[in-house]
């Protein structure tokens, strides 16, 4: 570890490493991943895969939109196979009033060029005939939707950075950040003390306890989520679902195995990532409901990750106010899915000192404005309870 670096990135996960690969290709700046466990430990190694920019609100559909086009290509971009498999994303509506939300999402979505559709309960049960048809009322189908592997996202774009010169520092901890006059003047870890202007909080979970180094608190919470996975079965799932009425989402894995996870209406706070009796409790039963079928499946794991997620559940990236040179990016509920955007984007901030048109509605000034982002279509719970956001 150098005693100087121009940039410092907080957090080892698909995020910190999209950055700073990002960053890497654009110039000859010298840049430090500092990640306090394995790279890729976090919610990068623990979400559900899946992609789709099927979204409700305009500065989600545009944002997702750019991240999945990206998807697209970056196996070749990065020379490294990140299994992106475009098997189509269906958003299911058990209820005439979610109906109605994905109706209007639709709109919205076939304004910005979205290949989506929506789709009736004739057509996702021939679609998914092992599907609960009680359960089916309608919704939307996205095309292009998919999903990829977490890890080969993390190794991809760590391999990709590593040759452009970015070093990366697994199982090494941030403890203290500097900050003099209202500026960033270094880091200090646990291998010693780094001089830096520039300081990127990309800490996922932990973005909280980053952000109070400098004096700043947060607004967001961290929640623990929770996934399993079954033993292989025989094909019975080609597309992802997301059920937004059961707060679920899923998908078949090419060995078969069925992955996904819920939500409780409870969300529950804290760091902890153990896995919970009460979680694979209300997983397997709302996986039960939609699949009859799955009632004598065998579980064969049960994992927890962690999201900080902000009180609208949008993305928090940018600058602050407060700290010169401290950037955030955190707030992340759908991080696997937008990190190729998020590192091209703020990369391009960091670069031009110009925010970009589709990062800039995610600023952490909306807290401040009142300016929050909602969209109708998540499988996430709000600080209120609703599904909303």
């Amino acid at each position: 570890m150098k005693k100087t670096y121009d940039v410092v990135i907080v957090g080892g996960g698909v995020q910190g490493l999209s950055l700073a690969y990002n960053l890497a290709i654009r110039d000859k700046r010298k840049i430090a991943v500092i990640e306090k466990n394995y790279i890729g430990s976090g919610a990068s190694g623990r979400n559900g895969e899946m992609l789709r920019s099927a979204f409700e609100h305009e500065a989600w559909i545009r944002f997702f939109d750019k991240s999945l086009e990206i998807w697209e290509t970056l196996s070749s971009e990065l020379d490294f196979n990140v299994m992106f498999t475009r098997c189509g994303y269906l958003i299911l509506a058990s209820s005439s009033e979610t109906m109605k939300a994905c109706r209007a999402a639709f709109d919205k979505q076939k304004a910005f060029g979205i290949q989506t559709c929506t789709v009736d309960a004739e057509e996702i049960g021939k679609m998914i005939p092992a599907l609960n048809p009680d359960l089916i009322v309608g919704g939307i189908f996205q095309s292009n939707g998919g999903y990829a592997r977490h890890d080969a996202l993390v190794w991809g774009y760590a391999r990709a950075a590593r040759r452009l010169g970015v070093e990366i520092f697994p199982f090494t901890e941030i403890t203290d950040i500097e900050v003099n006059g209202g500026a960033i003047k270094g880091v200090k870890t646990s291998r010693g003390a780094i001089d830096t202007r520039l300081v990127i909080n990309a800490a996922g979970g932990h973005a909280n306890q980053i952000a109070s180094m400098v004096g700043l608190e947060l607004p967001n919470k961290t929640y623990r989520l929770e996934m399993l996975v079954t033993e292989p079965l025989k094909p019975f799932l080609r597309q992802n679902l997301v059920s937004l009425d059961l707060m679920g989402y899923m998908h078949q894995t090419a060995r078969g195995e069925f992955v996904g996870g819920t939500e409780s209406a409870l969300p529950q706070v804290g760091l902890e990532i153990k896995s919970t009796l009460v979680g694979l409790t209300d997983m397997a039963s709302k996986f039960v409901k939609l699949f009859p079928g799955l009632s004598n499946i065998k579980v064969m794991r049960q994992w927890a990750g962690l999201i900080n997620q902000a009180p609208d559940a949008s993305p928090v990236i940018g600058p602050v106010s407060e700290v010169e040179g401290f950037i955030l990016d955190c707030g992340w509920t759908y991080g696997f899915l937008g990190a190729p955007a998020a590192g091209k984007l703020l990369a391009e901030y960091i670069h031009t000192g110009v925010i970009p048109a589709l990062m800039h509605p995610f600023s952490p000034e909306r807290f401040k404005t009142g300016k929050l982002i909602i969209d109708s279509i998540l499988s996430i719970y709000t600080e209120d309870k609703e599904v909303s956001g």
